[in-house]
């Protein structure tokens, strides 16, 4: 699983790692790092950065996850795409009898 460490330079960070991609990188690699020597983790951490970030199946998934925002660490609203204000209970007024709801809920 050796590859040529010249053959994909562009792809490492220079301004440090991608939080994202680590985090994938652990995940995967975890459970075989007393396995494998330290050079065999390094040559399958680049192969899955080089599969991750540019495989047609892979890359996209991958930015979609990049885009994103970040995991919250509090509770709290979150602005989604394509959901409004106007669906939220917090700007409907009083509900209406015989609005087919049951304790006011929608």
């Amino acid at each position: 699983m050796t590859q040529n460490p010249s053959e994909h330079d562009d792809l490492d960070s220079a301004d440090g790692e991608d939080p994202l991609l680590a985090s994938c990188l652990d995940d995967a690699l975890g459970p075989y790092l007393g396995a494998l020597s330290p050079e065999e983790i390094e040559d399958y951490r680049r192969f899955l950065t080089v599969f991750i970030t540019t495989h047609p199946a892979a890359a996209p998934l991958y930015d979609r996850l990049r885009a994103r925002p970040p995991v919250l660490s509090e509770s709290g609203e979150v602005a989604r795409e394509g959901a409004g204000a106007e669906g939220s209970m917090a700007n409907t007024a009083a509900v209406e009898p015989g609005d087919g709801t049951f304790g006011g809920r929608r």
